[in-house]
């Protein structure tokens, strides 16, 4: 999963020079001072070049317009990242930085250049009166092509009492480009703003029925790797509220959704993430539970919200445990589920098909030897050679 939403977007306030400011207002509010620069491009992704960039203008000017231009069908969008995403990626990313101001130039509906240029500058030059106070001001254009320079020269506004300027960033200082990026996004994961990591994460998630080793793989996985990894929220949610399995009801079941979602998205967003995350279940697995378990009616108020849930997942590679293993007493999963595993690996294989994810399914089946007798070693070399097939990251282990 992906986890695309903002992963700040409850932040109430920030602490700015002794001043308390709030995330709502600094991107509602416009740019103080004479001195704007205006950086803009498509930002897909915003890397370690583009940051130093921006941070110059900051540092030179009194407030800064940050434009994500382009459409929902450029050459971002082709990898998942289309215009509005980026928009909103790089609001979270300076939702402290009451001196930046993120807009977004909607290219779509003008000619491609270069015969749009000037449709594409008056859609500049109106964001920047929208985005500031002062009536005459100083402005500076950051671009990364001479090209730019020319154009923007013809359409300087002449009736206006701004000065304009346009200074070309010296890309020889850092050379990185998105270009690269997308073709190789592990190769220059410290390049890539935090913000936007998450787009380009590999998701490693492990399901299967009720004691099965989910949870004991994906923490060997994680730990061979120093990878961030989730938790069942299911067992938290249930010790935190002092209920049993079968005393869930549908309330308890949309929480486990958004509960179990928060959990994987809060890895994915770690700063620790340095390119995979695995995860212990999510919304596919408590469907089958709810599916089986739920009145008739009530699992029907829910699918809605499951599908949505689903939907907005990734996940890269899925590692299906079947039933292979004796049920354990942890003292937390209801033993009468024991005689259910067989059914719930069923319908979990089920709806891994209906929701088209099987493409991605490597079901964990080993049975092990004389020597791994119970077969956790076998599953766990078969697992991280899954990895590696799957999300091209290397999991070093030893030969059996």
């Amino acid at each position: 999963m992906k986890c695309d939403e903002s992963a700040n977007s409850l932040q109430t306030c920030r602490i700015k020079k002794g001043v308390k400011m709030t995330t709502s207002n600094i991107s509602k509010s416009k740019l103080k001072g004479q001195k704007i620069g205006v950086y803009f491009g498509t930002f897909a992704p915003l890397h370690v070049g583009h940051q130093q960039q921006l941070y110059k203008c900051a540092a030179l000017n009194d407030g800064v317009l940050l434009i994500a231009s382009g459409t929902n069908h450029d050459r971002g969008a082709k990898i998942g990242l289309p215009l509005t995403k980026r928009f909103r990626y790089l609001r979270e990313a300076y939702s402290d930085e009451p001196t930046i101001k993120v807009a977004m130039l909607d290219e779509e509906n003008i000619p491609p250049m270069p015969n749009g240029w000037d449709q594409w500058a008056d859609l500049l030059f109106d964001l920047i009166r929208k985005n500031t106070i002062e009536d005459k001001l100083e402005i500076t254009f950051y671009v990364g092509e001479e090209e730019y320079i020319s154009e923007l020269a013809k359409r300087f506004p002449t009736d206006d009492g701004n000065t304009y300027a346009v200074e070309i960033a010296d890309r020889h200082d850092i050379q990185i480009s998105a270009t690269e990026i997308r073709a190789n996004p592990m190769a220059h994961w410290n390049d890539i703003n935090r913000v936007f990591r998450r787009h380009f994460s590999k998701i490693v998630t492990v399901m299967g029925s009720a004691s099965t080793g989910k949870s004991t793989l994906v923490r060997w996985l994680a730990r061979s790797i120093n990878a961030p990894f989730s938790l069942e929220y299911a067992r938290e949610y249930e010790e935190k509220s002092n209920i049993d399995d079968d005393e869930l009801g549908m309330d308890d079941y949309a929480r486990l959704i958004t509960g179990q979602y928060d959990a994987n998205s809060q890895e994915v967003n770690s700063p620790s993430n340095q390119g995979i995350v695995f995860l212990d279940t999510d919304a596919l697995v408590t469907r089958v539970y709810a599916k089986m378990y739920l009145a008739g009616e009530e699992f029907k108020q829910l699918d809605p919200l499951f599908h949505k849930t689903i939907a907005d997942e990734h996940m890269d590679l899925i590692l299906v445990i079947p039933p292979i293993t004796e049920y354990v007493d942890d003292g937390f999963r209801n033993m009468e589920w024991e005689d259910s595993r067989n059914e719930f690996h069923q319908e979990l294989m089920r709806q891994l098909e209906a929701f088209g994810l099987m493409d991605r399914v490597v079901l964990l089946s080993d049975s092990g030897d004389a020597r791994d007798e119970y077969g956790y070693l076998s599953r766990y070399h078969h697992a991280i050679d899954a990895v590696k097939q799957y999300t091209g990251v290397e999991i070093k282990r030893l030969e059996y």
